[in-house]
């Protein structure tokens, strides 16, 4: 695995996008700050400098890619807990500790030419104490390491699963993270916004809910609420 380091950079995720012609794939690039750090459905990755793990995996995409970005919090969850914390996961990928997101998950697929690739990136706050104001749900792991072992032993796990994209263990591994099974939810369907309650996950990782009308649905993909 190739690796590259950047002080600065707006975005792990995009410097692989831009630079695949030069990158030698798989290779883990990592900054110690994000100008423009990037989440899911267009949000922003707060990334300030040298207090998170800012990290993307860059490498061939497999035809099968369905269960990477589960796969990749299931990666994130096994390194963290290996080193001492409880990580949890709340559905699709936000890793959560004592009730606060502490890393985020985001996985393109692009093409360059005649071949694909994915760009999987990981944030992770590790002794970030400050969030904006438009963050309440932010945290952080408060834990010293070296950044460079971190990354290295989450990209190795996310690499030997894009090996065995069919490896039946992912869902069964994400399931025992998961803390919203059982939980009650409310998420938004066609504009419309239902209260529900968890009951499981398919072999997708799609959430399995009840609606409180008795209706059950399958959702693979936004976002819920969990209702304290």
């Amino acid at each position: 695995m190739h690796e590259i380091f950047l002080k600065t950079v707006n975005s792990t995720n995009t410097y692989a996008k831009e630079n695949i012609t030069s990158i030698k794939t798989p290779c883990l690039i990592t900054a110690d700050e994000q100008t423009a750090g990037r989440g899911r459905r267009g949000n922003s990755f707060f990334s300030p400098k040298n207090t998170g793990l800012y990290m993307t995996v860059v490498f061939s995409s497999p035809e099968n890619c369905e269960l990477l970005t589960p796969a990749a919090a299931v990666a994130v969850c096994h390194v963290l807990k290996n080193h001492g914390t409880q990580p949890q996961i709340k559905w699709v990928n936000d890793v959560f500790m004592n009730g606060r997101k502490v890393c985020g998950i985001l996985t393109e697929r692009f093409s360059c030419g005649q071949n694909s690739f994915i760009a999987l990136g990981v944030g992770i706050n590790l002794t970030t104490e400050s969030f904006p104001e438009n963050l309440p749900a932010a945290g952080s792991i408060n834990l010293e390491c070296d950044k460079a072992e971190l990354a290295r032993e989450i990209a190795q796990k996310i690499l030997e699963y894009a090996e065995n994209p069919d490896d039946e263990s992912v869902v069964s591994e994400y399931r025992k993270f998961l803390f919203v099974l059982g939980k009650n939810i409310t998420y938004s369907k066609n504009n419309v916004e239902y209260s529900a309650v968890v009951n499981d996950i398919n072999e997708q990782c799609n959430l399995i809910v009840t609606r409180t009308d008795g209706t059950r649905d399958i959702l693979s993909s936004g976002e819920i609420s969990i209702k304290i």
